[in-house]
């Protein structure tokens, strides 16, 4: 049995763990510090759960420590409430004064507590790609360092490969997921609002399973197809469902903010022979992927076969095949033609096969987990094409 409080998502152990490996390869890049800003990375590292809001938050990281959090004060004082691990004297809260406002901002002051704690002197790493063309140059010039080492891929290179209990929170958020998809499913029909249908996997995503509780999914639904909805990234529009048409509802849903995601199509009616063809296309490239998906492969290898098998079909995907994902949704290498990273044991990712022609929307995408035998698919819903009744 897990020994945490009620919101600590992970032993602390875990999270110290997690620190030795991001310390790790803080030495091994030359740094004595690291000031992390993704929410992504505070979460991992922290086990914080809430969302900033806008406003600056970073967590001081050096080779000899517990880490110091920096935050709104209001979020502060209520950190161990959202996940949080430390103890309240590494958390540190700066004044509402600073929020808003032009003059002297946050990351002044977050810039100011890293150099007085570690010195100009230390070799800083900046997560610099979470900083805009504002923020760069008061955290910088705070720091009291000309040019901050880039730790942009420091935490991002140790969440790839996931533990028993991250594997454990992704299973079950693409439990609530699949849950969410049959419910937009099952409304789908001739006259029926797009909107009515994302309410019903809201309104699943919401309400969970029996045994696992569910929460705020980290996207909202896409529906895309019909007449009109033909973005590959839309959500929803102001449109009805009609017979003939076709259309990919993906559902994405999330435990302690580890994601889980499934995509599937619909047809309402019986489906057209060429649209069957379509299916049967996509649905070889992605056994394709998913069969190549295993320890010692590489990323590329896996986008190759997927094309590989789609080509009989006449059938092409130019975009990637997938991507590695976790914690608030992406996180490591594409499944792509151009990326040689190798695949290992208890990698996540999001495998997507799919069409984006007009009129011809289709895609068939899970969640995978690679075990040390091969890829372990974690929906349980029926890799078909849906025909709904007209």
């Amino acid at each position: 049995m897990i020994k945490k409080n009620l919101v600590q998502a992970f032993e602390t152990s875990e999270y110290r763990a997690r620190l030795d490996k991001v310390r790790a390869s803080m030495a091994n890049a030359g740094m004595d510090a690291l000031v992390v800003l993704s929410e992504a990375h505070l979460c991992y590292l922290l086990g914080y759960e809430s969302f900033s809001g806008a406003e600056p938050q970073a967590v001081l990281v050096t080779l000899n420590d517990d880490p110091y959090f920096i935050l709104r004060k209001m979020d502060a004082d209520t950190a161990t409430d959202a996940g949080c691990w430390l103890s309240q004297d590494r958390i540190i809260g700066y004044a509402e004064n600073y929020v808003g406002s032009e003059e002297v901002t946050a990351w002044e002051v977050i810039g100011r507590f890293v150099k007085d704690k570690v010195g100009t002197s230390a070799r800083i790493g900046v997560e610099l790609s979470g900083l805009g063309l504002s923020s760069h140059p008061k955290l910088v010039a705070a720091l009291g360092v000309q040019k901050p080492l880039d730790g942009s891929d420091v935490v991002a290179a140790c969440r790839v490969v996931k533990s028993q209990r991250e594997l454990l929170y992704m299973a079950e958020a693409a439990a609530i997921a699949d849950r969410g998809l049959l419910a937009g499913i099952d409304k789908i029909g001739t006259g029926v609002r797009h909107c009515d249908v994302a309410a019903a996997i809201l309104s699943a995503l919401c309400a969970g399973t029996e045994t696992i509780p569910g929460g705020p999914p980290p996207a909202p639904p896409y529906i895309v197809g019909g007449n009109h909805a033909n973005a590959p990234h839309q959500f929803w529009i102001d449109d009805v469902f009609a017979s003939g048409q076709q259309a990919y509802i993906g559902v994405g849903s999330s435990r302690h903010r580890y994601a889980g995601a499934v995509v599937r199509t619909v047809h309402l009616g019986p489906a057209t022979p060429r649209r069957k063809q379509q299916h049967e296309g996509v649905l070889a490239g992605f056994q394709a992927a998913v069969e190549t998906l295993r320890p010692g492969a590489t990323c590329s290898d896996v986008a190759r076969a997927c094309q590989a098998a789609m080509r009989p079909y006449g059938l092409t995907q130019e975009s990637r095949v997938g991507y590695s994902f976790g914690l608030d949704w992406t996180d490591g290498p594409s499944l792509a033609t151009n990326s040689d990273t190798e695949i290992v044991a208890n990698m996540t990712f999001r495998v997507i096969v799919a069409l984006y022609e007009r009129g011809e929307n289709y895609m068939l995408a899970d969640s995978v987990r690679v075990t040390e035998n091969g890829a372990e698919l974690m929906s349980t819903v029926p890799r078909i094409l849906f025909e709904r009744t007209a």
